[in-house]
């Protein structure tokens, strides 16, 4: 053990050296894992949860939403959650989420009939101690009863109104139908006035002069709230009588969504040859300049795919020319896709996208990394790109398929977030990557409830009145035991010395419920894990 523990040590330093962040496997299914949705929580950035869309054996092999939440910053994750079904055959998929500036997070996604997918809907659920729980999910969307024949579930997208003004507190939600469904199709808006508890009736998102048009099989609606309570949105349109280009439109309201400004996003973006490209777009706001907005999308311009961001310095009513945000050489046949962008509370900007740089040849069917870019000028200008994955992942006939179009980030300060899925277990899994903007230094995690890195455990789980902690490494000779409740407030803590086996921890006056056990040594943490407190 010993040996095996001086590895991990070197391998760690290795990585330091080579400023290479730590990925950490968030999933670990031996089946498919795919499009992660990563949040923070705004009143503590040590809280952090990843959302993602599973089939494993947990699941019975159905897609299954999971979650799991780190409360020190991704350093370690607790159990993951899984998201009820709504019915025994159904499946799910299209996982989003939104923290409201309190605290509390809400999460939506798809529940369906798989088979023939004649039923489902979208359904909400919340949670108010940092993703440790979650409420019993509500539905906001009926696929069958809501413009009958269209199945309007389709990436469920949901933003937060977190303003100070007269519209603060409101949800929005776009969708499109099912992939599936003919033409001619359009794209929705729902708004709910009670953090998602009822829902209006739908909209269509586009309208006379500024229509999607009927040959756009999938037309996805980007959304977001800028600063000072708009709704803001992105969507696609190709329809000759208004223009002989195709468009990216932005849609603006003040007004909860009853009424919108419009204006062209984007004109004329060069098209991908190559279906396989992940070519999913966003559009994001920034929190403290209500004027700043930009969108993200994948152009073929240069002759292959690269990652191009656009922004707006005033609140929409023009837009830059487009930025290339990857730094690798022009026109050198390396694609790039799968690009998510977010705003920091500290006005700067992060994209973070799938790169196919380091292969040794050219086209989709290359390895791939993930890299990111910041912009301080909003937009202007992107720093050296920074490699977040720390090897090379190959091609995978997976990466063709459904159920890996997006990846996603944040960036708290100076530190980027950003959470993808790859295949360098021979299986598509979720990872994890935390790293700094201005060293490129990743920021490891601990190593701990490892098999081959365990110096303690506790049991029994679920307990009662009695906890046990039980040391595995003779060299250790104490440890600093601590229970928390999912607030992050300290309920018992107790020192245990090495001299004996077992030592024993009285929990007999905590009460029913989840509680987090967090074992240091000479303040490093080598033990941290959920326990449930059942009388």
């Amino acid at each position: 053990m010993k040996k095996n523990l001086l590895l991990l040590l070197a391998l760690f330093t290795l990585n330091k050296v080579f400023a290479q962040p730590a990925n950490t496997n968030i999933s670990n299914t031996t089946f498919f894992a795919g499009e992660p949705f990563l949040a923070i929580n705004p009143t503590n950035a040590s809280d952090i949860i990843i959302a993602w869309m599973a089939a494993d054996l947990s699941t019975g092999f159905r897609m299954a939403i999971k979650t799991k939440t780190s409360f020190d910053g991704g350093q370690t994750w607790g159990n993951q959650d899984i998201k009820p079904h709504f019915s025994p055959n159904w499946g799910s998929a299209d996982v989003s989420m939104a923290f409201r500036k309190n605290g509390t997070v809400y999460l939506s996604y798809v529940d369906y009939k798989q088979g023939p997918p004649d039923s489902g809907g979208v359904y909400i659920t919340h949670s108010v101690n940092g993703g440790v729980t979650w409420t019993p999910p509500t539905k906001a969307w009926n696929g069958t009863t809501e413009d009958v024949g269209k199945s309007p579930l389709d990436r469920p997208w949901i933003a937060v109104d977190n303003s100070t003004v007269t519209t603060q507190g409101m949800f929005y939600m776009t969708t499109k139908p099912a992939p599936w469904i003919p033409l001619p199709n359009r794209a929705y808006l729902k708004t709910s006035p009670d953090s998602g508890a009822t829902w209006g009736t739908y909209h269509y998102v586009d309208t006379a002069n500024f229509l999607i048009g009927s040959s756009i099989q999938a037309p996805m609606t980007a959304l977001c709230v800028a600063a000072d309570g708009a709704l803001c949105m992105a969507y696609p349109s190709y329809v000759p009588s208004q223009s002989v280009f195709g468009k990216i439109f932005f849609a603006k309201s003040y007004n909860k969504g009853q009424s919108f400004q419009r204006y062209d996003l984007l004109v004329n973006p060069s098209s991908v040859p190559n279906a396989n490209y992940k070519l999913g777009y966003n559009i994001t706001a920034n929190p403290l300049n209500a004027n700043q907005l930009a969108a993200s999308f994948i152009n073929n311009q240069n002759g292959d795919p690269d990652v191009y961001i656009t922004t707006t310095n005033n609140g929409g009513l023009n837009w830059s020319t487009p930025v290339r945000a990857n730094d690798d050489a022009l026109s050198n046949g390396k694609a790039q896709d799968l690009v998510w962008t977010n705003y920091s509370k500290n006005n700067k900007l992060v994209s973070v996208w799938r790169d196919k740089r380091n292969g040794a040849g050219t086209g989709f069917y290359q390895p791939s990394d993930v890299y990111c870019a910041v912009s301080t000028n909003n937009g202007a200008t992107f720093q050296t790109n920074i490699r977040l994955s720390n090897i090379s992942t190959p091609h995978d006939t997976i990466l063709t398929q459904s159920g890996n179009d997006f990846l996603s980030c944040e960036l708290v300060n100076d530190t980027i977030y950003a959470a993808w899925g790859d295949v360098r277990t021979g299986k598509l899994n979720i990872y994890f990557a935390k790293t700094s903007i201005t060293s490129g230094v990743g920021i490891k995690p601990y190593i701990i409830n490892n098999e081959d890195a365990l110096q303690v455990f506790t049991y029994p789980n679920p307990a009662s009145d009695k906890l046990f902690l039980k040391f595995n490494n003779d060299n250790l000779l104490s440890a600093d035991l601590s229970i928390y409740d999912v607030l992050g407030k300290m309920i018992l803590s107790k020192k245990a010395d090495n001299n004996k086996t077992v030592s024993i921890i009285d929990v007999s006056v905590l009460k029913e419920g989840t509680y987090f056990i967090r074992v240091e040594n000479e303040k490093q943490l080598i033990y941290f894990d959920k326990l449930v407190i059942s009388k």
